[in-house]
């Protein structure tokens, strides 16, 4: 029987080691802050630039990842920041052991971890199409984010069980040894991508970032995916910030209430991943995306509408919801980005996508506290899910609307840009579908 990817062993190593680092990775998102709070006396401060670090990198260098990826092969790239994670993240242990471990160098492997982290999901994200091929992308995206949703229930078990039975620091050397799991399985991969085409005249990296946003804006399925995408993250930030406020002030719960109601929530996020194939060939994936947008901000304005007796079940309820509509979305927008970016594009398309929605995530954050602050939590998330809604007129308004599923779409299919300047401005021009 045919494999549904077009390279099924490499694919299976990637898969493999992408799902041992997810579980690493949930690891170390709790070890770490809690070493500093622990064990060397850090504060709220220390915690949330902890958190900074390892996401501020996507909004400011994922176009300058982009154009590396896009110059350098994919496994390379991928191997080098598995090699820079794992040494970084196992310094960690390594001084802890020799007493010198300092908050200080908490927050440089922090930094070097995310800087890294950016350079390797753009190229992962570049590369899966390449294994997957045109066929198997949405399976091969089903298949990462089902590995994602269980290490987040399972990454918090580890991360509780390896923090009380080894220590908080020596903990984290399960995320450092994960990173060497996954360098293993890259290693091993027997693909090898052809040399890149060789310039006869060396082009500036800001000229190639600029024509990864120009492909973005110039293509009408993938600007409205953007806005889409950037709208949703803005709302759901937004949201996100006052779920919590909403649970304990006028819920009224108690921490375990409110982390079974998480706990479930990534019970709808497994659900998704494994369905979101099947529901976009039941709707059409236009149809899709605008349910699990519309969806999504259901799910955030059922908890201003219900009572202090009910707010445990509406924030099961919610998170669940969220968790599913989340996933199926995410999905879609990643494997339909994969499928209609040319193939020399893919580095910074993905690159500059990147910083679009962590920098609206950043800045609905802050939304969320003002919002919070001014209006009042209730009102605060009916707001939000405005927000969230409104990026549903981008499917709807447009080429997306129409298309029926992702394998509609060529590969490839969006602006190309060839390699002088003069080219790039005629395909400007004329190239949106």
């Amino acid at each position: 029987m045919p494999s549904l990817f077009a390279f099924p062993g490499d694919f299976r190593r990637l898969w493999i080691g992408q799902t041992v680092s997810a579980f690493g990775d949930k690891v170390s998102r709790i070890a770490l802050p809690t070493v500093a709070l622990l064990g060397l006396g850090g504060t709220a401060w220390d915690v949330g630039l902890l958190a900074a670090l390892r996401f501020v990198p996507f909004v400011l260098i994922g176009s300058v990842a982009g154009v590396w990826v896009d110059r350098v092969p994919y496994r390379k790239t991928m191997i080098l920041a598995d090699v820079g994670r794992l040494v970084a993240m196992g310094s960690i242990p390594v001084a802890y052991l020799f007493d010198v471990l300092a908050l200080g160098q908490l927050f440089v492997v922090a930094g070097v971890v995310g800087v890294l982290t950016v350079f390797f999901e753009v190229a992962a994200q570049s590369c899966l199409p390449v294994l997957a091929g045109p066929e198997g992308i949405v399976a091969g995206n089903e298949r990462l984010q089902t590995s994602r949703a269980v290490a987040e229930v399972g990454g918090a078990a580890a991360a509780g069980g390896l923090m009380q039975i080894l220590g908080t620091a020596l903990a984290i050397l399960a995320d450092a040894l994960s990173f060497l799991v996954s360098l293993v399985s890259l290693m091993l991969m027997r693909h090898r991508e052809p040399p890149a085409s060789k310039q006869a005249k060396p082009r500036s990296a800001l000229k190639e970032a600029k024509e990864g946003l120009s492909v973005l804006l110039s293509d009408a399925r993938l600007r409205n995916l953007m806005f889409a995408s950037a709208t949703v993250n803005l709302g759901v930030a937004t949201a996100s910030t006052l779920v919590l406020v909403f649970a304990y002030e006028h819920g009224q719960l108690g921490p375990g209430a409110v982390g079974l109601a998480f706990a479930i929530g990534t019970a709808g996020l497994i659900l998704g991943a494994v369905s979101a194939g099947a529901i976009a060939r039941r709707l059409t994936l236009g149809r899709t995306l605008a349910m699990s947008i519309f969806v999504t901000g259901l799910a955030f304005v059922i908890l201003p509408i219900v009572g202090q007796g009910a707010a445990l079940t509406a924030l099961i309820v919610s998170q669940f919801l969220i968790g599913f509509a989340d996933s199926v979305f995410d999905i879609h927008v990643l494997s339909l980005v994969q499928r209609i970016t040319p193939p020399e594009m893919r580095g910074r398309v993905n690159g500059t996508a990147l910083s679009v929605v962590f920098g609206t995530g950043t800045l609905g954050g802050v939304t969320g506290g003002l919002v919070g602050t001014v209006f009042g939590t209730l009102p605060g998330l009916a707001m939000a899910a405005g927000i969230i809604c409104c990026g549903a007129v981008f499917v709807l308004v447009g080429p997306l609307r129409t298309m029926r599923d992702d394998a509609s779409e060529s590969t490839g299919t969006a602006v190309r840009f060839q390699q002088s300047p003069e080219d790039a401005r005629q395909h400007l021009h004329g190239g949106e579908r």
